[in-house]
């Protein structure tokens, strides 16, 4: 019984103690304890504790393939006296991990083997079975890790479920190759060394640096790009004025441009008789007056209300004023411009820019009109 398991054993060692021979090539091997939890109501067996060794060829990254030898000893149970039991299982695994090699991470493992059950006198059992499980490794050193692993045993001859935790260690010789030939690709980054290299030092790895030559020392943000608080397109360290408003016309330095020139906008918005509704039309004259003042935050707009002479004085004085504030609310609800730097009044009837005689006239006085200067660089 002893001498089966023993050889066993010693021919896996010896594969094991060639792999050395084999260091130009993605080969590992590993090794360490196993607990076998067996179905008692089927195999009759106490839980059983022993040694395991293992042959791996890494494929790729993520691919291996593994030979795996567990074995142990346990008792019968409810049997007086107890006869000793040799447990061992001989396997081919495949083994998909899903960070590269190098890399901690979560293994899977699935395969076939062959499981002997020998009890010496009282009988030997030997079934074939699936095995499936999932575990994880952890790097201790760059080519040395420890492994922990829960598989099922599904016996194909007896329709039982045994399972089986491993703890253990693995030593990687060589490195992982594809397919192609080491003289007709680059040579390969280290997993390890690719996600954490950090050309610039600016602690942001270049797999997710957007900008990936920052000078040494200066502050960035998660993406690797120097911060620009001001949001006006000049990076911090290289802004000399950090706290420019929003959409400020400003120069390669991130200031302000200076006031050395005029330049205006008018507005005129016409409307219907006897009414303060915008018509659609004036819509984007409005908008660029919004988007004069926010390129020149230093402007303020007055907005001045008309009438034609229909009505009494009174009214008309009313409806002008209407007039303006609802171009005045247009701006600064619609197109946000602060209400600070609005603001609106009417002038009735007064100061017609046609004849009021005629219909044509009437249309043209029924007005809101604004004008913005500011002086500005060229």
């Amino acid at each position: 019984m002893e001498l089966k398991h023993t050889f066993k054993l010693a021919a896996l060692s010896a594969a094991i103690l060639t792999a050395p021979a084999m260091a130009e090539e993605p080969v590992y091997v590993t090794g360490g304890a196993n607990l076998f939890l067996f179905d008692t109501e089927i195999h009759n067996l106490d839980s059983g504790f022993g040694p395991w060794l293992g042959l791996g060829y890494q494929i790729d990254d993520n691919w291996a393939v593994e030979l795996d030898y567990n074995s142990a000893s346990t008792d019968t149970r409810d049997l007086s006296p107890n006869v000793d039991t040799d447990v061992s299982l001989l396997s081919l695994n495949g083994v998909y991990r899903y960070a590269p090699v190098g890399q901690n991470s979560i293994l899977v493992k699935a395969g076939l083997g062959k499981y002997d059950l020998d009890a010496g006198s009282a009988g030997d059992i030997t079934e074939t079975v699936l095995k499936a499980g999932a575990g994880y490794e952890y790097y201790i050193q760059p080519n040395l890790s420890a492994t922990v692993m829960w598989d099922l045993l599904y016996s194909i001859d007896e329709t039982v479920i045994d399972s089986m935790a491993t703890i253990g260690l693995k030593y990687q010789f060589g490195s992982v190759k594809s397919s192609k030939t080491a003289e007709s690709k680059p040579a390969k980054v280290d997993p390890v060394e690719k996600q954490t290299l950090d050309s610039d030092s600016d602690g942001v790895p270049n797999n997710q640096d957007m900008c990936a030559n920052t000078p040494a020392g200066v502050r960035v943000n998660s993406q690797g790009c120097p911060f620009d608080r001001d949001a006006d397109g000049v990076y911090d360290y290289l802004d000399e004025c950090p706290a420019t408003p929003a959409g400020a016309r400003i120069d390669d330095k991130g200031c302000r441009i200076a006031l050395t020139e005029k330049v205006s906008i008018d507005l005129y918005v016409s409307f219907p008789l006897n009414s303060s509704y915008i018509p659609d039309e004036y819509y984007d004259e409005i908008k660029k007056v919004a988007d004069f003042m926010r390129e020149y935050p230093d402007t303020n707009v007055q907005l001045v209300g008309y009438t034609d002479s229909t009505g009494t004085a009174k009214y008309n004085q009313m409806l002008s004023e209407k007039r303006a504030a609802k171009v005045g609310t247009y701006l600064v609800n619609r197109l946000n411009i602060d209400a600070s730097r609005v603001s609106s009044m009417g002038k009735g009837e007064e100061n017609p820019i046609a004849d009021n005689s005629t219909k044509s006239g009437r249309e043209k006085n029924r007005r809101v009109t604004a004008e913005i200067t500011a002086t500005v660089e060229k």
